[in-house]
């Protein structure tokens, strides 16, 4: 209990105190405050200057073209393919565990560029497919607050026109913008080529902050051997990859070299990383594309000259693709509240501050590659640290094994009912800026892939179930090898072994549709190409089979519930009935189709049949069609050239073999 008042001590007798003791009191006790409020002050300021951040005044990223990251050092592999990457690694952070949501290049790359999945961009294709202009991209981003920003790509599969390019003030694809004439294959230039353009580029900016984006092509089949090399990574498939991936690697040391010269590293974020990988024969798929396994999804994340983290960091849980622009805008210091918005990714900054700490991310993965071109089922994923859970069709798969070679969703139902129900919610909450069909971007005319089908952009909901009735694609896997092999014969240019494989493939499976589209075009390439060799009969024997090949893909991609690609197919078989001069044939496809291109194709061979009495007939017959017709029509400058002709009772040589 207290003392009261009543029962304190006798007070003392004291000398009262005032004047200057109380100005002295008052000072002694006003100075104390004051340096303690200095010393706080002080230590904020200290704290203050540790946790400043000051953003790299560049940025370049290098993506590479289908390239594994367990086939780089710095992820664990033997073979002596990455010495410079493995550098920047050793001196920056490393994600072990990073993923592209959709094997493909150029969906990847929109991917990389925007923050948002191809769930939100619908871009599932290399060619017809293009960025809906309501997703910003990050060079738009870093060009509006005043960087400059240029781009260069090695392959016709990211040539400008499909979004890739915007944003960027320089957008170098002028080598493989278009398809060399005659040539079947795609266009496309190397690592060294390229980067030199980059360098050049950034060596003419001055003190300008810029960001560059950089595509290298080389590990992507077909898989050629450098002279460079000498003696390594030479044999099969996987050493001539492993011979890429080190003949890119050092085309990127002496570009980081050519940096450093220039004094511009150290000011620099540097970020190596991949679209897809390469399944080199795992799962029986030799390339990319038709799987979502680890062999084409892990690719490699690793920066360079990220301040204040501790070079040789590595982050041990997931990250995506699309986490990259949010991680860069965070990096970079940018204004980029409405790109924000946009992303389906996080910054990854808060991982690579503590990399012990899982950040709890899963990846969403998708191909929808198999379905688009063959009328397979979607497939859908989802990748955990521990686990790959897919579904296609009926197929649901479980994997926990870092192969993915032990399906076990019969023993796991609870996490595949956990991957189900959270891929669903992506599916409803990811959704794309639109609603309806985009408009195919372009035709299969001259394209370097024609086993593809043109089928246009969709951006209507989604559902997990969508293509269930469909076969999964991985039901089909010895018919995909057997295309595969075929197609990396069509790669590496060897068209008559490609044709020989197509015709048994497709004897074996008829209504595989890409192995018909495939051997038509080889067939017609050879035509085109080889006509003199061939002799007429022969170019026209092979004119019809691939006439045949078209007319029952078309009647296949109607199956399919696809017009736009059984129209652009149709086009394709109409021209080689004009070549052949079947005349009934090509009348018979005019009424089928009521394609004003094919009704055209009808007066063109009418003209090559008619005899020199009926060729004045024939001429007024065709101006006439002709003028009835809308202008601005793709085929509406060469149709007057063939009018010119035929005013002037000249033939008209269209088959190769006729010039």
């Amino acid at each position: 209990m207290g003392e009261s008042p009543d029962n304190q001590p006798p007070s003392v007798p004291q000398k009262k105190r005032g004047g200057i003791y109380g100005v002295i009191g008052f000072l002694l006790v006003a100075g104390i405050v004051t340096l303690l409020v200095m010393k706080y002050l002080d230590q904020g300021e200290e704290t203050t200057r540790e946790d400043k951040y000051t953003p790299p005044k560049h940025l370049i990223v290098i993506s590479i073209d289908a390239l594994r990251a367990d086939h780089l050092g710095c992820y664990g592999y033997k073979e002596p393919t990455s010495p410079g990457i493995d550098t920047l690694a050793k001196d920056g952070v490393v994600f072990e565990r990073h993923y592209t949501c959709y094997p493909l290049t150029l969906p990847s790359h929109l991917t990389q560029l925007t923050g948002v999945s191809t769930l939100g961009t619908r871009v599932r294709d290399n060619l017809y497919h293009e960025l809906p202009a309501e997703i910003q991209t990050l060079p738009e981003v870093m060009k509006a607050q005043g960087f400059r920003t240029g781009g260069f790509v090695s392959a016709h599969t990211l040539h400008s026109g499909s979004g890739i390019e915007r944003g960027f003030e320089v957008f170098d694809d002028k080598d493989v913008r278009t398809l060399e004439p005659g040539s079947l294959t795609i266009a496309e230039r190397s690592a060294p080529q390229t980067l030199k353009l980059a360098g050049d580029w950034i060596s003419s900016l001055g003190t300008d902050r810029f960001f560059c984006f950089i595509h290298l092509f080389d590990p992507h089949a077909p898989y050629e051997p450098h002279s460079e090399n000498g003696d390594k990574f030479r044999g099969n498939n996987t050493a001539r990859y492993d011979g890429e991936i080190a003949y890119t690697d050092a085309a990127i040391s002496r570009f980081i070299l050519r940096l450093d010269e220039l004094g511009l590293k150290k000011d620099t974020l540097i970020v190596i990383t991949a679209d897809h990988g390469e399944g080199l024969g795992e799962h029986d798929e030799l390339t990319h594309g038709y799987y979502c396994f680890d062999s084409t999804t892990h690719v490699p994340l690793i920066m360079h000259g990220v301040p204040g983290i501790k070079p040789g960091t590595r982050v041990g849980g997931i990250a995506r693709n699309y986490d990259l622009a949010p991680t860069l805008v965070e990096l970079m210091g940018l204004d980029a509240i409405a790109f924000g918005k946009q992303v389906h990714g996080v910054s990854l900054m808060p991982a690579m501050k503590d990399p012990d700490t899982d950040m709890g991310l899963s990846a969403y993965v998708e191909s929808h590659y198999a379905w688009l071109n063959a009328n397979w089922a979607k497939i859908r994923g989802l990748r955990t640290k521990d686990s790959l859970t897919l579904f296609a069709g009926d197929d649901v798969m479980y994997f926990t094994d870092d192969k993915q070679l032990q399906n076990t969703a019969d023993k796991n139902a609870t996490p595949v009912s956990e991957a189900r129900s959270e891929i669903n919610r992506l599916m409803s909450s990811w959704m794309p800026p639109r609603k309806g069909t985009g408009k195919v971007r372009e035709t299969t005319a001259g394209t370097p892939y024609p086993g593809e089908s043109a089928v246009a952009q969709d951006f209507e909901a989604e559902q997990l179930s969508d293509t269930r009735d469909l076969p999964s694609p991985h039901a089909k896997t010895k018919t995909l090898l057997a295309y595969e092999e075929a197609e990396l014969e069509y790669d590496s240019e060897h068209f008559s072994a490609c044709a020989d494989m197509l015709r048994k493939l497709i004897a074996d499976d008829p209504e595989f549709i890409m192995a018909l589209k495939l051997l038509a075009a080889v067939d017609r390439g050879l035509v085109t190409n080889g006509f003199k060799e061939l002799g007429v009969d022969k170019c026209r024997a092979l004119t019809r089979e691939a006439a045949d090949c078209y007319a029952k893909a078309a009647t296949l991609a109607d199956k399919h519930k696809q017009p736009e690609a059984a129209k652009d197919i149709r086009r394709n078989e109409g021209l080689l009935l004009v070549w052949l001069n079947d005349k009934k044939a090509v009348r018979e496809l005019a009424d089928t189709t009521q394609d004003v291109a094919i009704d055209w194709m009808f007066h063109l061979v009418s003209y090559r049949t008619a005899g020199q009495a009926a060729m004045a007939d024939a001429t007024a017959e065709a101006l006439a069609y002709f003028q009835k017709l809308p202008p601005g029509l793709p085929f509406g400058e060469q149709a007057k050239r063939d009018i010119a002709k035929m005013q002037a009772s000249e033939p008209l040589n269209l088959a190769p073999w006729e010039q």
